[in-house]
């Protein structure tokens, strides 16, 4: 399993544009896509991007698949409008869920 780390900050001015995007188009467009994130941090203060989100892939091959598609790739390019210092990780995961 891997996790998919998205960071980026919100360039000023554009913060609701941003947040509006993000629920309204990028989370339910990764989700079609087969993504889905499990976690979205918001930074207030300190040296980190103001918005980390995170979610798990089984393999390197669906984050390719995912991540190389024109349907990625159309909703990046509208990010970055909104958005500076924008990173895409993919992290090798050796956590296991337990119950």
């Amino acid at each position: 399993m891997y996790q998919v780390r998205i960071s980026y900050n919100m360039l000023e001015g554009k913060e609701r544009e941003c947040r509006d995007f993000l629920a309204q188009s990028l989370a339910p467009g990764l989700a079609q896509l087969g993504f889905q994130f499990s976690d979205i941090l918001y930074t207030l203060w300190g040296n980190a991007p103001q918005i980390l989100g995170a979610g798990i892939v089984e393999s390197i091959q669906d984050a390719q698949a995912i991540f190389a598609s024109d349907e990625w790739e159309g909703l990046a390019e509208e990010l970055k409008l909104l958005t500076e210092d924008f990173k895409i990780c993919l992290v090798k995961s050796d956590q296991e869920l337990t119950r």
